[in-house]
């Protein structure tokens, strides 16, 4: 009896656990919706920003009609997406390598490709401002995919070399015995089966693609193909700040990467009980 009462009082812990990571974690999202919806004759909103006397849908209509937001959005799926692509192809064929193949140093490429990932980004900045002058991607889409694919394949390659690891040998043998070579063992085989590792690297690549501020910042002053990171500052600056109007373009910024979230998961689920054979 006592051994029952003292799992009830865990699982109330545990739940209560979550309802205050929620709630911390609801609370900046609820305020930026607030403050996106604050009407232009309110200057804050009181109880620590979250509740408003009316709410109007000023703001959005606004940006909508001052600022080309369907350009900016359409400059950050150009941007995001190919970034996507690319990390999620190079980094899964190279964490098949250095999984499953057998070639010479290949634990001191994998130790280079871990310390890479203790780069920070601004020490990165003027490089690749250098180098994009160099080849002349400055203001133009590559000058931000290829940073942004270099800079996501080294934690990509982690999350596929984890799980392709933990596929059993026998399921590569057999495919060895009916004639598939690497090439096809990694098409056919690990890469269906790699659902759930997959949709990490799509989510997280999404998001860090499409939120990315400082290299945009740096490598794009052309309106034409600026992304959506960069559309705040025109509502903010020394002498003119419009937060309600700054806090609209956030949320509308937030609203494909919390779809493509919820998108995603579904599939992260089926993948994971989809009955893949793992050791």
């Amino acid at each position: 009896m006592r051994f029952n009462q003292n799992q009830y009082h865990i699982k109330v812990l545990y739940i209560c656990a979550i309802v205050v990571a929620t709630l911390l974690w609801l609370v900046p999202i609820a305020m930026m919706l607030s403050v996106s919806l604050m009407p232009p004759d309110v200057r804050s909103p009181s109880f620590g920003g979250i509740f408003l006397p009316r709410y109007s849908m000023y703001n959005y209509n606004l940006i909508f009609n001052e600022v080309p937001m369907f350009r900016y959005f359409l400059n950050s799926v150009a941007i995001t997406v190919p970034s996507v692509l690319m990390v999620t192809f190079f980094s899964s064929l190279a964490a098949y390598a250095f999984s499953r193949l057998r070639f010479f140093g290949r634990d001191t490429w994998f130790l280079f490709l871990l310390l890479t990932l203790m780069l920070p980004i601004p020490t990165l900045v003027i490089p690749l401002f250098q180098i994009s002058k160099t080849l002349h991607m400055y203001n133009t889409h590559w000058g931000l995919i290829l940073p942004y694919t270099a800079l996501g394949i080294p934690f990509a390659v982690i999350i596929f070399k984890s799980y392709f690891s933990s596929f059993p040998t026998d399921l590569e043998n057999a495919a060895k015995i009916d004639g598939c070579g690497p090439w096809k063992i990694y098409r056919k085989i690990m890469l269906p089966l790699s659902t759930p590792s997959m949709s990490v690297v799509i989510i997280w690549q999404s998001m860090k693609s499409w939120n990315e501020f400082l290299l945009a910042l740096v490598t794009i002053d052309k309106n034409s193909v600026k992304p959506l990171p960069l559309v705040p500052l025109i509502y903010s600056g020394q002498y003119m700040s419009r937060p309600g109007a700054m806090f609209a373009v956030l949320t509308v910024m937030t609203i494909p990467v919390l779809a493509l979230y919820i998108f995603m998961q579904r599939y992260f689920m089926s993948g994971m009980t989809s009955g893949a054979l793992k050791g």
